[in-house]
């Protein structure tokens, strides 16, 4: 099933002159980067500059359709703290913004705005587990996949992120979408503390003691305030049996379709929160694909919670079901025989697409018509032979919330800033550009607007971590934040009035707003 691992990564972002952030697409003045350039090798920053080999590597992103013809400022890498807080002094100095980059997987490019300082985390990749407080310090560069294997490694534990080994704990901060988080909840959610350099280059703390509204505002939108160096998570026991399981339902009309959909939303309301349960519809493969885990449950378990569900559904014309310890549901949920990558490099998917994403609200649950609507649109416009060839499409339906889900819930809204917490699906869509072109590039844009427009109703939200290029500002931050970006806006304007941190959808100081 191409391109789920990419989806479910949920990708990552990241005297004193008094200025606002240079504007995205613009060079800084020839005098500007010199000086700039001088200030970060004063202080034996690691950086490369754009006249060094090995920059043009460093500056392509995962997304290659958002190429710029102009590129970072500078990037640097980091080894220390104390140099990132350099960078950052540095920045503030000459009014140039600021942008970390924890994995580099950003849908959008965020991390590689045009004429910033980028602080590439590659460097801060320790993944230290403490039996006695059973936390786990992770450093803001370390990639998923080793952050499992050493927690596993070092104490059978397990914490709940997604499931592509590549991308950046980093990302996490602004959310963290997987299998687990009907079980446990968001990566963000388990944040108990964090070392973070703030837009003033001070390396300080932050935790619900200290630095408290500070601390709030970097859950859930973290890039906006500050870089994270290390993390500290809670962690949980590993569980040894689960049940991993794929049914494919091939041949549907679109009222059988829509009416499966409709069956599978009923059962997922009420699912027990143990069971990660998604959805993937591609151009690529005929029909709808069920599949999941279900987490330190035995298969006979498993066949009594499915079988009332499978009766209700038309006859899978392929069905896997089986128990895996921990690791190998991770490789499972990867579609890889290995969860390791290498600590230190950029990304090996690199590739062009355009995608969006949605959350639908629990308390008006998405029901025939709507689905019809989706199901409709998929076997006309998207089996279209130009548009499956040229810009194939795939539509990842993860089930977050329900009765039982520990992250859906709205009361964690007071715990940190992650906005959207009384949805029921997360849908993932995107359309992979074969041969990067005008005409392919719209018409990638084209389909999924539409499959967009097919579902989305006016109280839909969004996830952060799925950047879509496409939004002005303000829809950006309507969808992403919720609830939440009024209360952001006035702490961004109390740690980072100036916007040393910036990216084209980060988060505006108040007085920088449109709520006064």
């Amino acid at each position: 099933m191409v391109g789920i691992t990419l989806i479910l990564g949920f990708l990552p972002i990241l005297a004193v002159v008094s200025a606002l952030p240079t504007e995205q697409g613009s060079l800084l003045k020839p005098k500007t980067q010199s000086a700039l350039n001088d200030c970060l090798k004063a202080a034996a920053v690691p950086a490369v500059f754009q006249s060094a080999a090995g920059f043009e590597e460093l500056a392509t992103p995962l997304n290659t359709r958002m190429q710029s013809s102009i590129g970072p400022a500078v990037i640097t890498l980091p080894t220390t703290p104390q140099h990132i807080s350099a960078t950052v002094k540095c920045a503030r100095q000459f009014g140039v913004k600021v942008t970390p980059r924890g994995g580099g997987h950003s849908y959008n490019a965020q991390c590689l705005g045009d004429g910033a300082i980028i602080v590439d985390l590659q460097s801060f990749h320790d993944v230290v587990y403490d039996p006695k407080t059973q936390l786990v310090r992770i450093g803001g560069g370390a990639r998923l996949g080793n952050v499992a294997q050493k927690l596993y490694d070092q104490g059978k534990r397990a914490m709940p992120m997604g499931t592509c080994p590549d991308v950046g704990i980093g990302g996490h901060a602004n959310g963290g979408a997987g299998w687990t988080n009907r079980l446990w909840g968001l990566t963000v959610d388990q944040t108990v503390e964090v070392e973070v350099v703030t837009a003033d280059g001070k390396i300080t703390k932050a935790n619900k003691d200290f630095n408290k509204d500070l601390f709030w505002a970097l859950r859930g939108a973290s890039a906006s305030f500050g870089i994270i160096t290390n993390f500290y998570f809670k962690t949980y026991a590993a569980s040894e049996s689960n049940v991993v399981y794929s049914y494919w339902f091939k041949g549907l009309s679109v009222d059988e379709s829509a009416a499966a959909f409709n069956e599978i939303t009923n059962f997922g309301e009420k699912a027990p929160k143990q069971l990660g349960l998604l959805i993937s519809l591609s151009s690529r493969k005929e029909g709808i694909h069920l599949y999941g885990a279900y987490y330190g449950k035995s298969q006979k378990e498993f066949d009594t919670l499915f079988a009332p569900l499978l009766k209700r559904l038309p006859s899978p014309d392929e069905t896997d079901v089986s128990v895996k310890g921990w690791v190998d549901t991770l490789k499972y949920a990867a579609e890889s025989e290995s969860i390791t990558v290498p600590e230190i490099g950029g990304t090996q998917q690199r590739r062009a697409f355009y995608a969006k994403s949605l959350m639908t609200e629990a308390a008006a649950p998405l029901r025939l018509e709507t689905m019809k609507n989706l199901f409709n649109y998929l076997n006309t416009t998207g089996q279209n032979p130009a548009i499956a060839t040229e810009t194939p499409w795939d539509i990842l339906i993860l089930l977050s919330g329900g009765r039982e889900s520990t992250s859906m819930n709205k009361d964690k809204l007071k715990e940190n800033s992650f906005g959207r917490r009384t949805a029921l699906w997360g849908f993932d869509m995107l359309s992979t550009i074969i041969n990067l072109a005008e005409k392919s590039n719209k018409d990638a844009i084209n389909l999924i607007a539409g499959l967009d427009k097919a579902v989305r109703r006016p109280m839909d939200g969004a996830y952060l971590n799925s950047h879509d290029p496409q939004l002005s500002r303000a829809e950006a931050h309507r969808l992403y934040y919720g609830p939440q970006y009024q209360k952001l806006t006035e702490l961004k304007k109390m740690w980072d009035k100036d916007q040393v941190f910036w990216y084209p959808q980060s988060i505006d100081p108040k007085k920088y707003g449109l709520l006064d």
